[in-house]
């Protein structure tokens, strides 16, 4: 129990602040000018040629660091805690700081290859995962298993905390962790594939293509949870582990009174659990006697792993349409533009970020998350947030309308082939003024912005036609 609570901690401050710069930042601003590149350091963003890219915690490898040790731990969950046990752990200190740098390069690449665009979300943390698993092996015990089995069951671990670490962020944030956890726990190889995992594989592939096409970002994570090859169908479909399946999920938050719910299911889970014997050594026959088309099917589920990192890029599909006012000041931003309205004051700042290929916004907290400022509601006007220094509020234009914050957002965005739309996100000093009176502002300055985008989507009036008769 103890290894699964340090995982689930690990997670929960996986996306950390700019701590560890020190390791990384000098060694990638020498390797840029040892090589004859330009680079220059801005503090908050570094500038590698025609590029600028914002350094955040996520960049200072801090949050690669504790997922190689949150991976770490769960590989050796089931090994006493020796020297041999806190040797493989500690290696993944160093083994974080080199690939954190072989990270940032690649993001760099990336931004120059496809200049001006920037990688997404998901492919920026996929670039994390495509580094954290080779350097994830040094902490691999000895086991007579297969060692395919073992970097099989490495795959889906490390995918699942990857995709886990920005959703794990909020009041609701702790519970879908542990949830996310204890299912993973009950993941592991079987010994023979038999017909209903075989036609359970059949009906997943095909949630992958949904969730895939649909830009369902959000279902990635239970997905993975309940992959037919490892995920135990017993856990699956007895009460608790249906609970905990459906708590990985933010969407079952959304149902009033479900958090208190959602933990008691987890108490009763985790009881379940770790008062009986099921966490027992795997038998070292385990995922051992698979066929040749058995491992060839273990190879192509290996392969869509990668889908929740890669889908939103790989799928371009068609946008709504959302232009700024023509009347409007406009100043392009790393990722978004900066609007200024005909008239508006210039002490609330109106961000416009389009969409990354299919997929769909996330909400305020977790976009700045990714950039390593945490955000927290505001005392007076909880829709009004604060980084200690700005309120922030958002809205969003989908499917021709303005929507007032993300959970209206979700709702019209569940539908298969619903455009991701346009994420506004306001902002202003707190010195300027009080929450309340920012809200009804950037409300204000929200549906101007709507309407003025309306009034020139609207087809213009004809003319009336004269008669030439008397």
């Amino acid at each position: 129990m103890l290894p699964v609570l340090l995982v689930v901690m690990l997670a929960r401050f996986s996306v950390a602040k700019d701590g560890f710069s020190y390791l990384s930042r000098p060694v990638v601003l020498g390797l840029i000018k040892l090589f004859g590149g330009a680079a220059v350091d801005h503090g908050s963003t570094i500038t590698v040629g025609r590029l600028e890219v914002p350094w955040s915690g996520d960049c200072a490898g801090l949050n690669l660091l504790i997922l190689l040790l949150a991976v770490a731990v769960w590989m050796n969950r089931r090994e006493p805690m020796g020297k041999r046990y806190w040797l493989r752990i500690l290696l993944m200190i160093p083994a974080a700081a080199i690939a954190n740098v072989a990270r940032v390069f690649m993001i760099i690449a990336y931004r120059d290859i496809r200049y001006p665009a920037i990688e997404s979300p998901q492919l920026h943390y996929f670039f994390g995962l495509a580094l954290l698993v080779p350097f994830a092996l040094l902490a691999m015990p000895k086991s007579p298993r297969a060692f395919s089995s073992r970097v099989f069951e490495l795959l889906h671990a490390a995918a699942v905390i990857a995709l886990l670490a920005p959703n794990a962020d909020g009041a609701e944030g702790a519970a879908l962790t542990l949830a996310v956890i204890l299912g993973l726990s009950h993941c592991q190889m079987p010994e023979r594939l038999s017909r209903w995992r075989l036609i359970g594989f059949a009906l997943w592939a095909c949630g992958a293509a949904a969730v895939a096409f649909a830009g369902m970002e959000s279902f990635w994570l239970p997905w993975l949870l309940v992959c037919p090859l490892l995920c135990d169908p017993k856990w699956l479909f007895s009460l608790p582990g249906g609970m905990v399946t459906l708590a990985s999920h933010r969407l079952i938050f959304l149902l009033p009174g479900a958090e208190w719910f959602v933990w008691a299911a987890l108490g009763f889970a985790m009881w379940t659990k770790y008062a009986s014997t099921d966490d027992t050594t795997p038998s070292p026959t385990l995922g051992n006697s698979w066929s040749r088309p058995e491992q060839a099917l273990r190879f192509a589920t290996a392969v869509l792993f990668s889908l929740p990192f890669l889908s939103s890029t790989l799928l371009a599909g068609k946008k709504e349409l959302w232009v700024p006012p023509k009347s409007a000041e406009i100043q392009a931003i790393p990722g978004g533009q900066l609007i200024l309205l005909p008239g508006q004051s210039e002490a609330i700042g109106l961000l416009w970020y389009d969409s990354q290929g299919t997929e769909r916004h996330h909400k305020l907290a977790i976009c700045l998350k990714y950039r390593g400022v945490d955000l927290t509601p505001s005392a007076d006007t909880p829709e009004v947030f604060s980084d200690g220094t700005h309120w922030m509020k958002e809205y969003y234009l989908q499917n021709g309308k303005l929507l007032q914050n993300h959970r209206e957002y979700v709702m019209s965005t569940l539908g298969p082939g619903s455009a991701a739309g346009v994420h506004l996100i306001l902002v202003t000093a707190q010195s300027s003024m009080g929450s309340a009176e920012f809200a009804v502002e950037a409300g204000k300055i929200s549906r101007r912005l709507y309407e003025m985008i309306q009034a020139e989507r609207a087809p213009p009036i004809p003319a009336p036609q004269l008669s030439n008769h008397p």
